[in-house]
């Protein structure tokens, strides 16, 4: 039985999560990562469905940083259906890095043997040792949890986003990419990651109250504003579309990610002109657009969202609601706290709405 009660819970343990995985898991990455001809890579390709996918698209930033690589997150079918035409060039020469908490996705198992058997080097992201993902790709970095409670993905997308994150920092020191190089370089990025668990204690800490005060604001009409809209760019991009993931899984509201740029071309439009955008501009290239997007929105009538810090007066002194989150070192990690509220607002939704997880969208 699926609760709400279970995702507050998960969301509280987040921390703890990264200060227990993020050694292990840098192990098990160096580990994967030594049969991996690394300074003959020319690209990197993340693969997975829903929240994997979603902290592909998180984790991109750090790969094209720290690797010196380009690197795409693809949906699991796109990648079977045509992430395998190309670019021209040898396959050994990119990397497939597919990613399943549960390392049992049928699909994505798939995908990874034919990826194989066309000669690219592949590995496996799961939460799991010994998955059938993990057998099927042949090198495997498990980021387990020891969970025994069901919920929608909360820890277990944090995992597999501290397991990208730690693979990008690895590959970046075998390519001798890193700012600084060397060993000293990658043990004070790992060490970074391994930090974030005081930013994230506080994000889970400052955002609860401000989710709870959200779901009551946007159900007080007595019905629930929808679709909510969550927009960002860059590492921001994929926490949206993992925030917008959490409310229809939790609450079964419809909710949707947009890129910053393209919601302003097509949905500013939308009718009604009040209703709510969520604005996610957490430190980085792309908050100076998240800012002015904020303020142009709210200047139409929007009801603006900010998840950002709690200083960020830029926007929270015109937002309809603030949810904070605590800034990271860079920009590469900010994922690991942008995400906090995505489940802490799902429960206060689905709570306000007296809902259960998983329970919208009809008999399956």
């Amino acid at each position: 039985m699926y609760a709400t009660g279970t995702m507050l819970r998960q969301s509280a343990a987040l921390a703890a999560d990264i200060e227990g995985l993020t050694g292990p898991v840098a192990s098990r990455v160096g580990e994967a990562l030594a049969t991996v001809p690394g300074e003959a890579l020319r690209r990197v390709v993340l693969v997975g469905s829903g929240d994997s996918h979603h902290a592909g698209r998180a984790a991109q930033l750090a790969f094209l940083r720290l690797t010196g690589l380009p690197c795409e997150a693809l949906g699991t079918q796109q990648f079977l259906d045509y992430g395998m035409l190309g670019p021209a060039g040898p396959h050994a020469a990119t990397l497939v890095v597919a990613v399943s908490a549960s390392g049992s996705s049928p699909r994505l198992v798939t995908t990874v043997r034919r990826a194989r058997a066309h000669g690219f080097p592949t590995l496996a992201v799961t939460g799991r040792a010994g998955s059938a993902l993990g057998e099927a790709a042949g090198r495997e970095v498990a980021a387990t949890l020891g969970l025994t409670e069901r919920s929608p993905g909360i820890r277990t997308y944090q995992a597999s986003l501290i397991a990208l994150l730690l693979l990008a920092v690895r590959l970046g020191g075998v390519r001798h990419a890193l700012p600084g190089g060397g060993p000293a370089a990658e043990d004070a990025l790992v060490a970074e990651i391994a930090a974030t668990a005081d930013a994230v204690r506080a994000t889970a800490d400052a955002a609860d109250g401000p989710c709870r005060e959200l779901a009551a604001r946007l159900t007080e009409a007595g019905r629930p504003w929808a679709p909510l809209v969550f927009a960002g760019t860059g590492p921001a991009g994929g926490t949206a579309m993992y925030a917008a993931a959490k409310v229809v899984e939790a609450a079964g509201l419809p909710a949707y990610a947009q890129d910053l740029e393209e919601y302003w071309h097509i949905e500013r439009f939308a009718d009604p002109a009040d209703a709510p955008l969520v604005v996610l501009a957490p430190p980085g290239l792309g908050h100076p657009r998240a800012a002015e997007l904020a303020a142009a929105a709210t200047g139409r009538g929007r009801r603006v969202i900010a998840v950002t810090g709690p200083d960020d007066t830029a926007l929270t002194g015109t937002a309809w609601h603030t949810v904070p989150v605590t800034g990271t070192a860079r920009e590469e990690w900010s994922p690991l706290t942008g995400h906090v509220f995505a489940g802490l607002l799902g429960a206060r939704l689905a709570d306000r709405l007296d809902r259960t997880p998983f329970s919208g969208g009809g008999p399956d």
